[in-house]
């Protein structure tokens, strides 16, 4: 056993435990339920924001996925694992910033979450294409553990619109005049495009547009007396309904190895 690669899966055990503690630490002591306060500060000016009930749903999927990687990349038969090796130290990096984030909307302070969120995102692309999700053929735990990655992942961008959105009307932009209705119809339509585009980019990962789906359900959920949101949350919804249905459809024509590996 190399003891390198021991000693660097149990720091990476302790700091990314430590950092989905500190970030749910700081989130309460902020008092930044995300959701909360996403949707009470830009309740009729940012329609990208979901229902509450799809941030305290997502989130801890996301940090016992992240746990779980943590405690699977530790276990002796996984300490010389090359693709776990070399994710660990952009998810420690993002688990870290992750926290930062929290802490950093829970002020508020909008604008500010911009370049933390673009480092997020990154960290978060190089820690999946390291761990070249749905390009090796894995063990089904470690399958399990990779949905959580591509869930974090997904939600990042799906969260990036959103916090863009926040920071320009924070900033007091004024959408060139045209109405946050009419801003929201064409964010939800280029959301919907983002996913498929995201779908296609990541080794047609389903669970990319199924994220993307269950967020603008949470839309449809919260805005039923928006006609203009409504209809662009259904149409884009309807449109990843269909990108998730051809997955599958498509799928059920490949060989069992390709079907493993995707």
């Amino acid at each position: 056993m190399n003891r390198n690669a021991k000693t660097w899966s149990i720091i990476t055990l302790i700091v990314l435990i430590a950092g989905v503690i500190a970030a749910n630490y700081l989130g309460f002591r902020a008092n930044a339920d995300t959701g909360d306060i996403a949707n009470n500060t830009f309740n009729d000016t940012n329609y990208f924001f979901p229902a509450t009930y799809v941030f305290t749903t997502i989130w801890p999927v996301i940090y016992a996925g992240i746990v779980g990687w943590a405690i699977y990349q530790a276990l002796p038969a996984n300490r010389e694992n090359p693709r776990f090796r070399a994710a660990a130290p952009w998810l420690m990096v993002n688990i870290i910033l992750n926290g930062l984030w929290v802490w950093v909307f829970g002020l508020e302070a909008f604008v500010s979450t911009l370049p933390i969120m673009a480092i997020l995102v990154f960290t978060a692309v190089v820690a999946y294409r390291k761990l070249r999700i749905g390009q090796e053929r894995v063990d089904t735990w470690e399958r399990v553990l990779q949905i959580p990655i591509s869930i974090y992942l997904a939600w990042l961008t799906v969260a990036t619109v959103a916090n863009i959105a926040a920071a320009l009307i924070a900033a007091g932009w004024n959408g060139f005049g045209i109405s946050y209705e009419v801003w929201g119809l064409i964010m939800l339509l280029v959301g919907a495009g983002l996913a498929f585009f995201l779908y296609r980019g990541f080794n047609r990962d389903v669970v990319i547009p199924l994220v993307y789906l269950y967020a603008y359900v949470g839309i449809i959920v919260r805005y039923t007396d928006e006609p203009l949101i409504l209809a662009g949350a259904a149409v884009g919804a309807a449109a990843l309904v269909a990108v998730v249905a051809f997955h599958f459809i498509n799928r059920r024509g490949q060989p069992a190895t390709a079907r493993a590996a995707a």
